[in-house]
């Protein structure tokens, strides 16, 4: 394709291409939930304890809380999953550029004072990597807190959320380490 329209033309089409697909994703996806919500909104709901409802009312609501819990699982899953590849680039360049400082922004001839240039680089970078940080931790909190309600039919210990917070936090320091390592013995 670059053959024909160019590099920039086919990195547009591109983008075009991979918005549309992801949109008709949400689409379906919104879709199928609307379906779910639809069908368990059909039924008159009885002011009554969920204890005293029949059998095959009690399954009818755990089948809808399933498909919305698993839903959002997949959801909050993604996201973290995302996240997470951009926190550990965003950290990789932050410790790359700490020890092999950067000629250009160090350039006195470029700027007025280049060391404070290139720290307010770098206090732009870390403010950065600490949003990226809450926006990776909050939704893999959040797919722990669902798993934990689904699994044990109760929240998570205050224990097990800072072992689950740890075992994030080592992922994502290991995979720095070995991304910051492949740039350095390039």
């Amino acid at each position: 394709m670059e053959k024909y329209v160019g590099k920039v033309g086919t990195i547009i089409g591109y983008i075009f291409f991979a918005s549309f697909l992801v949109y008709l994703e949400e689409v379906v996806i919104g879709y199928k939930l609307y379906k779910t919500h639809k069908k368990f909104l059909r039924f008159i709901v009885v002011i009554t304890a969920f204890i005293n409802l029949s059998r095959s009312r009690k399954k009818y609501f755990e089948e809808y809380y399933e498909k919305i819990s698993k839903h959002h699982l997949r959801r909050l899953f993604v996201v973290g999953r995302e996240s997470s590849v951009q926190l550990v680039l965003q950290n990789s360049i932050l410790i790359y550029d700490y020890f092999h400082k950067p000629a250009m922004e160090l350039y006195f001839q470029s700027y007025s004072n280049p060391t404070a240039w290139w720290r307010f680089i770098n206090f732009i970078r870390i403010t950065s990597v600490t949003i990226s940080t809450y926006c990776t931790m909050m939704p893999l909190m959040e797919d722990f807190n669902m798993s934990s309600y689904k699994k044990y039919k109760k929240p998570a210990t205050v224990f097990q959320y800072i072992l689950y917070i740890i075992k994030i936090s080592v992922h994502i320091l290991i995979s720095t380490g070995l991304v910051y390592l492949k740039w350095f013995f390039k």
